[in-house]
């Protein structure tokens, strides 16, 4: 998928940025179909939900503008490798355009770096000619083991770093993203997840390098309603703080 990078962000931009997902433990059909139908208002990027919602999430989305996504070893990411590429082979089979992997953070946080790369590897093999977004879940690092993480994403192969997966009480800070994008520079894309619930920071994030956020349909669709006020219908970068 595109990227957008500009200081003035139309609405649909915004949109486009935005990753809706129903990844609570009590989704319904009704939370899938609403949201279903909200990609079809919207045009959000890329759409999320459980794996048994596969079949009628793929099926949903097709002739819409918003791509289907994976959520593979989520939100945990202590499943065997083994298991994960199984996972990714099984998803693939409904198309995706996207994968959003949980890093195994127990392995990292043991410094067994070389495991957490070749699990990660193994997937990105699995997945290739799919983009693929490795969650480091940043709010349980500490500066020094995010900057580790970023690196082992990037020798991966994986296509972005993304923040975390919204199961953790800490949101993603302005920080994280800041710190981030300093250690990766240009060499890897960056999307926010956890903790994006109002445009003001979904702006300051995209002004600090973040591309693309992950976000819970309910919040999505409320920043929208926030972004469909936005004088002339513009989101002028330049004067987010």
């Amino acid at each position: 998928m595109k990227e957008i990078d500009k200081n003035q962000l139309t609405v649909k931009d915004i949109a486009y940025m935005m990753d809706p997902s129903v990844l609570k433990l009590d989704t319904s059909y009704e939370d899938l179909y609403a949201m279903i139908d909200a990609c079809k208002q919207y045009e959000f990027g890329c759409a999320f939900a459980w794996p048994a919602y596969y079949p009628e999430l793929s099926r949903g989305l097709k002739g819409t503008n918003t791509a289907f996504g994976t959520s593979l070893a989520f939100p945990s990411g202590q499943e065997a490798t083994k298991t994960k590429v199984e996972m990714a082979e099984y998803f693939n089979t409904f198309d995706p355009a996207e994968h959003d992997m949980v890093m195994n953070v127990g392995w990292l946080k043991s410094q067994k770096y070389e495991e957490v790369l070749e699990d990660l590897r193994a997937v990105r093999k699995a997945t290739e000619g799919r983009s693929l977004k490795v969650i480091i879940e940043a709010m349980l690092l500490t500066d020094d083991e995010i900057e580790k993480a970023c690196e082992i994403v990037i020798a991966s192969g994986a296509d972005y770093v993304k923040t975390g997966t919204g199961f953790s009480a800490p949101p993603t800070t302005l920080h994280h993203v800041e710190l981030i994008k300093k250690t990766v520079g240009e060499r890897i894309k960056i999307k926010v997840a956890g903790g994006v619930r109002d445009l003001e920071t979904l702006l300051k994030m995209y002004k600090r390098g973040a591309r693309r956020f992950g976000i819970g349909f309910a919040s999505a669709i409320k920043i929208m309603q926030e972004a469909l006020v936005l004088p002339g219908g513009i989101a002028d970068i330049e004067s987010v703080e």
